[in-house]
């Protein structure tokens, strides 16, 4: 299988808490797949495709968290969904691609 995906995955183990729009309460999950365009995540509370979400990547590695601020849900099945990265701010960007890049040998910037 030919793999699409605009930037590579990386295997990880962190801990997510996460919100969907319109709903005051916070959520935790497990995010066990990262790229600088988005994450999967395991949780027992179940959302919907299409919803939209801020996460918080509980990110030890880095000292403090990287902030979602905006993300979608792309697909959600068996306690597990998909997200899509879409607003984050220059420095969590940045927090982000360092992570990545302390998790492999991934590269800074997307070519």
């Amino acid at each position: 299988m030919i793999e699409c995906r605009q930037y590579p995955r990386v295997p990880v183990e962190l801990q997510v808490y996460f919100s969907t729009s319109g709903n005051t309460s916070i959520s935790e999950g497990t995010m066990f797949d990262l790229s600088a365009g988005g994450c999967a995540v395991t949780s027992m509370s179940a959302v919907r495709p299409g919803s939209a979400v801020r996460i918080l990547i509980r990110a030890t590695d880095l000292g403090s968290p990287i902030t979602i601020e905006s993300a979608a849900v792309r697909w959600s099945k068996h306690g597990e969904f998909g997200v899509e990265f879409l607003g984050l701010s220059e420095l969590d960007q940045n927090r982000l691609h360092r992570l990545l890049h302390a998790k492999t040998s991934y590269p800074l910037r997307p070519s």
